[in-house]
């Protein structure tokens, strides 16, 4: 146990603000420690969008006025310490960089720099002028660490992964990792490049993984569903087989499940939650469907304390607390949940948390599902179903390795947002300029969008003003202003604010733009509640289709709000913006709905025909399991089932 007064000197530590001339000083110096140590606690403070990155003692480097000159001396300062020949990086440092990779980009990108171009120049050798390809060649480990560190999805040098991957495999991957996770990817050139990253999924089966390494995997399974290729899941296959591998290396071994399921009266039904706190969209979301579930049966929830509270409890008869710190993956989580002996596993989401990853790489239960919470497919061969609302499904592609369990539209309700209390509806008749709200957080921003916006901004014969809601503080608050400002320079980019504060801004707005390919979901529900329109772009996977269950319950959403295509985006949303009448039609429609009966209606008080159409779907699952197994049809619908079963 530390003693009381180190534990206070580590906490002094992190809540003091840390001056860029401290890190100049040492850097110029050539006193890498020191630069190490700073940097590492810059890191932190931008982990946790803490601040106090100061400029002066009085500036903080969030402070709009200040972060360009402060980010360029600290970028300076640093470009100077690593192309110095002198200055050897050893691995585990290289190592420990890579994991806030996106933090070190975000210096150089936020510079007067704009990106790292510029040291990977000065870290390599100038090349032969038979090589015509590139600027600069990598002659040693030392350069290609250096490179590898610095390398990024903005960078102009195109360089060949694969080629890297074969013959430095774990330094290759774990840049791999952080360029393919890379949160804000906003610009062509970046978009391009992590799609031809993720096409490099099959080498990744071929490195054997060390802790570190395997620890990081999860962001690159999430991440990537925000991508734009139509192949961006496949890589999940190869991300599964190596998470398979780690498990049996680490000794994590299951019991054979009987070959024959003994029906219960009361089974045991276990949601494994990666978030489920009752102010968290996971909450908001499958509240009221898990709520169902108790009728029929014995309800258990599993999760980490901080990602549940007394509200969530409520809904189960068990709850299963988990320590998930690194390397409680077999004890505390495998372990517990076969003590349990399921007889149904639910994961609401899979990919936006590690544990989940892991456990949905075994044969826990008989019957293994997922939800929409993060949609997209598994990939696993161990989830054997996708749940979601009919009108997410599209039969032109086949895009789930699960076969698919449909529910009516309808089935699905919201819980309405905690401590947020109601903003009368503004509807500006002649507005000037025209306000479009994209309230998406900025992981469903892409480059295809933001072209978009480019060219509703450059057509539209009336003034419009942007207006984004990304919900993040803090350096990457900074990033996605700063590429947002590259498509739309006169964007106004909200920072991020309670719920109240956001409904205020977003009451300020008239038409709604929803991102694609990844569409919205509770944010389209505050839009609507204003009385604001919504333009979206249909796809043929589940989250490009997240706003047609808006459209399909709502009674004043025009279908001709929703576009097949980028071109036909752009003509709806200048229709609405240079038709006030039209507009405003729809949105004094939509300020005459019931949207606490419509999506709202968590107690099933408006829609008692689906009170219990979750439930009854999920025991008709239960019993007939086996026979859909066999069957070779891959997308099961709620009410199909009702007709044969009536």
């Amino acid at each position: 146990m530390k003693p009381e007064t180190e534990n206070n000197t580590k906490k002094s530590e992190e809540d003091s603000g840390i001056l860029i001339a401290d890190i100049e000083r040492a850097a110029y110096q050539r006193d890498y420690d020191t630069v190490f140590h700073l940097l590492f606690r810059i890191f932190d403070k931008s982990e946790r969008k803490s601040g106090g990155i100061l400029l002066d003692k009085d500036t903080d480097l969030d402070d709009d006025d200040y972060f360009l000159r402060g980010y360029t001396r600290l970028a300076s300062a640093l470009s100077s310490m690593f192309a110095h020949p002198e200055f050897q990086m050893l691995t585990p440092g290289f190592m420990q960089l890579n994991v806030y990779k996106k933090q070190l980009a975000g210096i150089f990108e936020l510079s007067g720099f704009r990106g790292t171009d510029h040291l990977l120049g000065l870290i390599g050798e100038k090349a032969s002028e038979q090589d015509a390809k590139t600027e600069f060649a990598l002659k040693n480990e030392q350069q290609l660490l250096k490179f590898l560190t610095f390398y990024s999805l903005q960078s102009e040098p195109d360089v060949d992964f694969g080629a890297f991957f074969k013959s430095v495999p774990h330094l290759a991957l774990s840049s791999y990792i952080n360029l393919v996770s890379t949160p804000v990817v906003l610009t062509k050139r970046a978009s391009a490049r992590r799609e031809k990253l993720l096409e490099l999924g099959p080498l990744l089966e071929d490195i054997a993984l060390n802790e570190d390494l395997i620890s990081r995997l999860s962001a690159l399974w999430m991440l990537c569903s925000y991508a734009e290729g139509k192949n961006k899941h496949d890589i999940k296959k190869h991300l599964n087989v190596v998470l398979q591998r780690w498990l049996v290396k680490k000794g994590i071994k299951v019991p054979a499940l009987p070959d024959k399921r003994d029906l219960k009266e009361r089974p045991i039904l276990l949601i494994a939650s990666e978030h489920f706190t009752a102010g968290h969209a996971m909450f908001r979301c499958y509240a009221p469907v898990i709520k169902q579930l108790r009728y029929k049966f014995q309800m258990v929830l599993i999760s980490a304390p901080k990602n549940m509270d007394d509200i969530s409890k409520n809904l189960f008869d068990q709850v299963i607390e988990v320590n998930l710190e690194e390397g409680q993956i077999k004890k505390e989580v495998v372990g517990k949940m076969i003590k349990l002996k399921p007889d149904i596993i639910f994961y609401p989401s899979l990919g936006m948390a590690q544990w989940t990853l892991f456990v949905a790489n075994l044969r826990l239960a008989p019957i293994q599902l997922m939800s929409m919470g993060h949609p997209g497919t598994s990939n696993s061969p161990f989830i054997d179903y996708a749940i979601m609302p009919e009108s997410a499904y599209s039969k032109e592609r086949d895009c789930f390795s699960e076969k698919l369990l449909l529910t009516k539209d309808n089935t699905f309700q919201f819980v309405a947002p905690l401590q947020s209390f109601r903003i009368k509806p503004r509807l500006r008749l002649k507005p000037s300029p025209v306000k479009l709200a994209v309230t998406s957080k900025f992981y469903k921003l892409s480059a295809s969008f933001m072209a978009t916006c480019q060219q509703i901004s450059e057509k539209s014969q009336r003034p419009v003003e942007f207006h984004f809601f990304p919900n993040d503080a803090g350096m990457v608050y900074q990033q996605v202003r700063h590429q947002i400002h590259q498509w739309v320079p006169d964007a106004i980019v909200h920072k991020m604010g309670d719920y109240n504060l956001y409904i205020h801004y977003l009451n300020q707005c008239d038409i709604h733009l929803s991102t694609f390919p990844f569409g919205g979901s509770n944010s389209n529900v505050d839009s609507m509640r204003q009385g604001i329109p919504i333009v979206t772009l249909a796809g043929d996977q589940p989250h490009s289709r997240t706003d047609l269950w808006f459209f399909a319950l709502s009674q004043s959403l025009p279908k001709w709000l929703i576009a097949q295509n980028e071109e036909e985006y752009v003509d709806i949303a200048i229709r609405l913006i240079e038709n006030d009448d039209e507009r405003v039609k729809i949105s004094q429609d939509l300020l005459q709905e019931n949207f606490d009966k419509v999506f709202l209606d968590a107690g099933y008080e408006h829609h008692k025909e689906q009170e219990k159409d979750f439930v009854n779907f999920m025991w008709w699952l239960y019993e007939h399991h086996d026979e859909i197994q066999k069957d070779g049809k891959k997308a099961w619908f709620l009410s199909e089932i009702e007709e044969l079963n009536a």
